[in-house]
């Protein structure tokens, strides 16, 4: 009868280049001066590289940070107004000229919020731009019946001046209208 070992033959060891019995080794290293080995983050022949995007520039999934800032202030102003619903009646109360100015208010703040969702939707501004003008003029008109009815000056019609305005302002930058202009959006 014959041993287990001397049925299989020696031993065989490690495989040449260091790899584990039985297994293929990995070879000794490539010789100095000589092209690096196909593996990870080398390119693979007849691809091309993926562009870069460096500074200004942007591309059609990446809005800017003025387009979304804008978009967040109407939604905010939106949900505002929405809210100030509650108080129409109230309103409505003091003046029937209140009450229709808000009326108007809350009609431009739901528009504002509509045009800010599809801004955020990669939509055109233009509603939201809308919106915005729509408020500053509704703004001007309540402050200007403040002052004459006796009410005095409004702080709330700052804010309606001063939030809309920045809207537009964010949306007229170059940076924006590239955006959109990459888009084939214009407003």
């Amino acid at each position: 009868m014959s041993s287990p070992s001397s049925s299989t033959g020696p031993d065989p060891g490690p495989a040449p280049g260091g790899g584990p019995p039985g297994q293929p080794g990995w070879g000794p290293p490539p010789p100095q001066g000589a092209p690096p080995a196909q593996g990870y983050g080398q390119q693979a022949p007849g691809y091309a590289s993926a562009p870069s995007y460096g500074g200004g520039q942007s591309f059609a999934g990446d809005r800017p940070g003025g387009v979304m800032a804008a978009a967040i202030i109407g939604i905010v102003m939106g949900v505002l107004a929405l809210i100030s619903l509650f108080s129409l009646g109230l309103l409505f109360a003091f003046g029937g000229v209140l009450g229709l100015l808000a009326l108007l208010s809350v009609a431009a703040g739901i528009v504002l919020l509509i045009g800010g969702i599809q801004v955020l939707q990669g939509k055109s501004p233009q509603l939201l731009l809308l919106g915005s003008y729509a408020s500053i003029g509704i703004q001007l008109l309540t402050l200007v019946w403040a002052l004459v009815s006796g009410w005095g000056f409004l702080f709330t019609g700052v804010l309606g001046f001063v939030l809309p305005a920045a809207i537009v302002f964010l949306l007229r930058q170059p940076v924006a209208k590239q955006h959109y202009a990459a888009r084939g959006i214009s407003y």
